[in-house]
């Protein structure tokens, strides 16, 4: 099992989206197995997204191979969703455990490849200006070795 953990994300009105890399190849437990990986049984992202503002926001999370991508547009035409309905209220936190991560998650197939990579971008895309914060992002990755 790796368990990476994800600098703090801060969203500014200004932007319509953000990235961050993940790259579980200088994760000692990668460098130990990567070459006996036989198959990536789970994937999980979990994290907390802080919505201060005075409206609810929606989004989404992508992925790609692609760390170049540069607006919404070129993520959702060249990405793919992994996460879909995420909803945060007025005010208030969203914490997506493991539990809550499984209903909101599409493509396990697609992400699954990337992962297999060791490195990819992952892409939150929020439709409405807000300022907020994503944090205590983990992406914990199950894997077999033969």
């Amino acid at each position: 099992m790796i368990i990476y953990d994800v600098d703090e994300v801060y969203f500014h009105p200004s932007q319509p989206f953000y990235k961050f890399s993940v790259d579980l190849t200088t994760e000692s437990v990668w460098q130990d197995h990567k070459d006996d990986l036989d198959n990536i049984e789970d994937i999980a992202i979990t994290f907390k997204l802080f919505n201060p503002g005075g409206t609810e926001i929606t989004g989404q999370a992508y992925v790609s191979s692609d760390s170049t991508l540069g607006d919404s547009a070129a993520v959702v035409n060249s990405a793919t969703i992994i996460l879909d309905g995420i909803s945060v209220p007025a005010g208030d936190t969203l914490h997506v455990a493991m539990a809550h991560y499984y209903d909101l998650l599409q493509n396990f197939e697609a992400l699954r490849d990337l992962v297999k990579t060791g490195v990819f971008t992952a892409y939150a895309i929020v439709p409405e200006p807000f300022e907020g914060g994503l944090f205590d992002v983990t992406v914990v990755v199950t894997f077999s070795a033969g």
